[in-house]
């Protein structure tokens, strides 16, 4: 070919990519703008993403794999009305497929699905007052003129959504473009409408895909400038622990994260009272050179009252955010999770199809899981009782010497060490069974699931955290051998405050450094996949329990939870995925749990002043 017919045919494979080049980039500009025309018309965007992994062609897949490939779960996804986009991560490894609903849509599923919004006070008091003669509905005026209640008739009143066109403008309305979704309802409904199996939904479980490695995560879109917002108000170290934005908060994440938050705040604030005090006992303590102080009797009962107190007002506190958050009735209308199994069967109360559970399967699942967990606690005890045997042992028997040093007896404090280790690595292994447990015994909704599981981790973790410390506040004064708990000595007491504060340094040094400087560290190296993960609400019980009910660490708990609220808040909005929100009437199983420890502060109070403290069992 001669160089002038190389240089045509050169041109026109220029002219050809160039031309497929500017194809793509139409199609990219197209696309933009029906986004750009969406958002504009709707005022938000995409709301959740899910990620599939791109497999080679010799690679092995599952059967689940095979049967929900990416093609086929698109088709559920576009099954249910809803809308995508995809692209390819930047090693072309993973692809991303956003989703979003219509405001019809989401106002169908609303609908049929009986979705709870709230009422604009000013715009229901209108209609009240309008009535509704078709239906024979009377004009309603209510007027509070002599300020019987502090709130507005009209405040805080939550329905049932309706498309009826009439009703639309009496709802609260969000956002820029006035809908009356916020972000987590559209979240919310968009869920639900990639669960429901039959006409209109996805029959999607995500749970199981997630399990069944069908897909490699799903999670909801964060909003930039909303949560640029909660950033600003939330991160100020000016805000005291009450003047949290949980409103805000709330509106972003759920209602459950919200609580959370609010109760934590609650704990933080009711945390002054005790620091106050405990900073005069712990002067006292170091007047008297001893833990068996004076003050020690007086700060037992002052803790037995506060305990009972601070859960009262959290009572009234929890129930005022469930009205005004809507969620009074939240626990009598919770769906089942997807994760229950069932026997489909027709209710005979309404003649509606349900899954059936039979209870004594249940029961008896319930009775093995806690058989397994006795055989734990058991296991527990044992380790105890050997750390003790190590003590002793290190303390005045053959290992003395090993553990003195310039004559300083270390046995103690290296067995209160191991104790704490040993605390903290059971409950991590604790925790994992307890869930695998909790999901074997298959519980109908999501508040019965965390129930459970809340009351076997507290169950294990009281008797793991807390073995060593009844032994030595109370046993441990009956046995022989012991010169620390002679009469002529200090007792025990100064054996628990050293037990007690090695414990409590360790638990909170390490749950900080694994919940915020791991994290940052490994972001730092790069490698930051897992802990990118969901955002799970930290364990309330470590924080329940990091405030024992008899000695002066007040001051340090409430350095703690102050620092607490601000690490959770920064590894919520920075550092992981946004959760799928969740709604929540109270603290469920916690109430219970707390009431209890009160109770056994009252108890354990008044033993430790009558048999341990040395001057009352000398005088």
């Amino acid at each position: 070919m001669s160089a002038a017919g190389k240089l045509q045919v050169l041109k026109m494979g220029v002219s050809r990519r160039g031309s497929s080049l500017n194809a793509s980039l139409k199609a990219k500009d197209v696309r933009i703008q029906l986004d750009e025309e969406f958002e504009k018309e709707n005022g938000y965007s995409f709301d959740y993403v899910l990620v599939f992994q791109v497999h080679d062609e010799a690679a092995e897949l599952s059967e689940q794999q095979k049967k929900f490939s990416m093609r086929t779960i698109l088709q559920h996804v576009a099954r249910g009305g809803i809308e995508t986009k995809m692209f390819y991560s930047t090693d072309r490894g993973h692809v991303f497929c956003k989703l979003r609903a219509t405001l019809e849509r989401l106002s169908k599923e609303a609908d049929r699905i009986d979705y709870k919004v709230e009422f604009d006070p000013t715009e229901l008091r209108r209609v009240a007052e309008t009535g509704y003669e078709e239906q024979n509905i009377k004009k309603i005026v209510i007027k509070d003129e002599h300020q019987i209640s502090h709130r507005d008739p009209f405040q805080n009143i939550f329905a049932k959504f309706d498309v009826e066109p009439r009703l639309y403008p009496a709802y609260r309305k969000h956002g820029h473009k006035q809908i009356p979704f916020r972000g987590v309802d559209r979240i919310k409904l968009l869920l639900n409408i990639i669960k429901t199996k039959g006409e209109g939904g996805c029959g999607l479980d995500l749970s199981d895909l997630l399990r069944d490695k069908c897909l490699v995560a799903a999670f909801p879109l964060h909003e930039p400038a909303e949560l640029n917002k909660l950033r600003d108000k939330w991160f100020s170290w000016k805000f005291a622990p009450w003047q949290q934005p949980l409103w805000d908060i709330k509106d972003y994440f759920g209602e459950k994260v919200g609580l959370y938050f609010a109760w934590l705040g609650h704990y933080t604030t009711w945390l002054i009272a005790p620091a106050i005090v405990g900073c005069l006992l712990f002067a006292d303590v170091l007047v008297e050179d001893t833990a068996d102080s004076a003050l020690v009797p007086y700060f037992g009962l002052f803790m037995a009252l506060w305990s009972i107190f601070y859960y009262e007002y959290w009572k009234r506190y929890n129930s005022a955010l469930a009205l005004e958050w809507g969620m009074s009735t939240f626990e009598e209308e919770e769906v089942e999770r997807p994760e229950f199994e069932g026997q489909p069967t027709v209710s005979p109360i309404d003649g509606s199809e349900i899954r059936y559970f039979s209870p004594q399967t249940r029961s008896r699942r319930v009775m093995g899981s806690l058989f397994f967990i006795s055989m734990l606690i058991l296991l527990v005890v044992a380790v105890v009782a050997g750390i003790f045997v190590f003590r002793y042992a290190a303390t005045s028997g053959k290992w003395k010497d090993m553990f003195t040093v310039n004559g300083t007896q270390l046995g103690g404090p290296a067995a209160s060490t191991v104790n704490a280790i040993q605390i903290m690595v059971m409950n991590n292994v604790y925790s994992t069974v307890a869930a695998k447990l909790n999901q074997f015994e298959n519980h109908r909704t999501d508040t019965e699931y965390e129930d459970h599981l809340i009351g076997k981790t507290f169950l294990f973790q009281f008797v793991n955290s807390y073995a060593s410390l009844f032994y030595v506040a109370f046993i441990k004064t009956s046995v022989e051998g012991h010169e620390s708990c002679k009469p002529e000595g200090h007792g025990c007491m100064d054996e628990l405050m050293m037990s007690l504060g090695i414990i409590f340094i360790l638990r909170l040094t390490s749950g900080n450094f694994f919940e915020a400087g791991l994290p940052w560290i490994m972001k730092k190296l790069k490698r930051n996949k897992k802990e990118n993960s969901v955002y799970r609400e930290p364990s309330a019980i470590e924080k329940q329990l990091e405030l024992d009910v008899y000695d002066e660490r007040g001051p340090f708990a409430l350095f703690n939870n102050f620092f607490e609220i601000r690490i959770d808040a920064h590894k919520l909005v920075n550092a992981t995925r946004r959760p799928d929100p969740r709604g929540a009437q109270d603290i469920g199983t916690w109430g219970t749990i707390i009431d209890l420890m009160g109770s056994i502060a009252m108890v354990t109070n008044v033993a430790l002043v009558c048999f341990t403290s040395r001057r009352t069992t000398t005088n």
